[in-house]
């Protein structure tokens, strides 16, 4: 069902607006863009869609299709629950309209939760794009993006950084968006011709507010303070025999390592290279699994079983500790390598694949 659908089969009536936003995969560059360095993502067709009215209370109420309805209110604490991103939406736009009250609000979502495919910086970019559509309030999609990243540091507790909100609200389907995480500039840039990247879902899933993530993140900044450096983004490998810690060298190591690969991966795209771009996604994982100890079994198997039959390379996509897998394979070998992979890692299964063909 879509959220209109849902919305009027719970609440009786019509919804004042309806919008959505995309998910996105993140082609390489992971875990790069909290340390301002450089991300390669792309938007997927799977999207979550809400429809709201807005509510001369404070009160919000909200129906899902998939975790069902949840009653608070505004003023109420954080609880873990998915309202938490309502009421984070709602707090930032009444700093833009105080009349903003409270809401009613639909959700519908084909993003697979816990996948790595952005499904929290999706629903934060609809619920932005729908509240302040209705409210006649214009915002730029970068400065929205920085009030879904806010949404996720302040009410949901993920200290991400900032890739998943721009891609979702400045993509374009078919094309990757180089992002510098630093200055925000972009630049589009078309996928290679005749070859797909292909998503397929591990099996396992993750929450990343319960996880590795802002373990993560602190073991870079303690990095960047042991360098005196502003960020990872302006570190060199060779300045990484500075740090005594094994573990932080490790962290740093990948953040290095990875914003070179990013890139290149970006000089890959320029000069219509698939296969050095796939010996990237290659290293890149083993960085994730060996320095960034990030990985999983399932994850390390898909991108195993992708190497072996046939893919020009694959990675864990994501922050990692379950999800996806993204692979790059030509469009003529497209169907046997993800037969191939869904045989040998039954528990997985095929999400989406994007290419210029299919997604321009």
């Amino acid at each position: 069902m879509s959220s209109a659908e849902i919305f009027y089969s719970f609440f009786q009536k019509e919804p004042s607006m309806t919008t959505s936003a995309h998910g996105r995969v993140n082609l390489i560059g992971e875990h790069t863009d909290y340390n301002n360095g450089f991300v390669l993502p792309s938007l997927i067709p799977q999207s979550i869609e809400v429809s709201i009215n807005l509510r001369d209370d404070d009160k919000i109420i909200g129906i899902s299709s998939e975790f069902g309805e949840l009653r608070s209110l505004t003023s109420s604490s954080n609880d873990g629950s998915w309202l938490d991103f309502v009421r984070g939406a709602i707090y930032f736009c009444q700093k833009i309209s105080p009349s903003i009250k409270g809401i009613e609000v639909a959700v519908s979502s084909t993003i697979p939760s816990g996948s790595g495919l952005s499904s929290s910086a999706a629903l934060e970019i609809a619920l932005l794009r729908a509240i302040t559509k209705l409210k006649d309030i214009s915002i730029h999609s970068q400065e929205m993006a920085k009030i879904g990243q806010k949404i996720e540091h302040q009410f949901v507790g993920t200290q991400c950084g900032i890739m998943d909100q721009m891609a979702s609200a400045c993509g374009t389907f078919g094309q990757a968006v180089f992002l510098d995480c630093e200055n925000l500039q972009t630049e589009s840039m078309p996928v290679f011709s005749d070859h797909s990247f292909v998503i397929i879902h591990s099996g396992s899933t993750r929450k990343l507010s319960h996880g590795k993530y802002n373990e993560r993140k602190n073991e870079t900044l303690k990095a960047s303070e042991i360098l005196e450096i502003p960020s990872l983004r302006h570190a060199t490998i060779d300045q990484l025999i500075k740090i005594e810690d094994p573990i932080i060298k490790k962290r740093a190591k990948h953040i290095v390592s990875e914003n070179d690969r990013v890139l290149k991966a970006v000089l890959c795209l320029e000069k219509d290279d698939p296969i050095s771009f796939g010996e990237l996604m290659n290293s890149s994982h083993q960085s994730m699994r060996d320095d960034y100890e990030i990985s999983s079994e399932e994850l390390n198997q898909v991108v195993d079983s992708a190497n072996k039959n046939g893919a020009l390379g694959a990675r864990l996509t994501g922050a990692g500790f379950g999800g996806c897998v993204v692979l790059l394979t030509t469009n003529n070998e497209l169907t046997s390598v993800s037969k191939s992979i869904l045989e040998e890692c039954p528990q997985a299964y095929l999400v989406t694949t994007i290419s210029k063909e299919l997604n321009s």
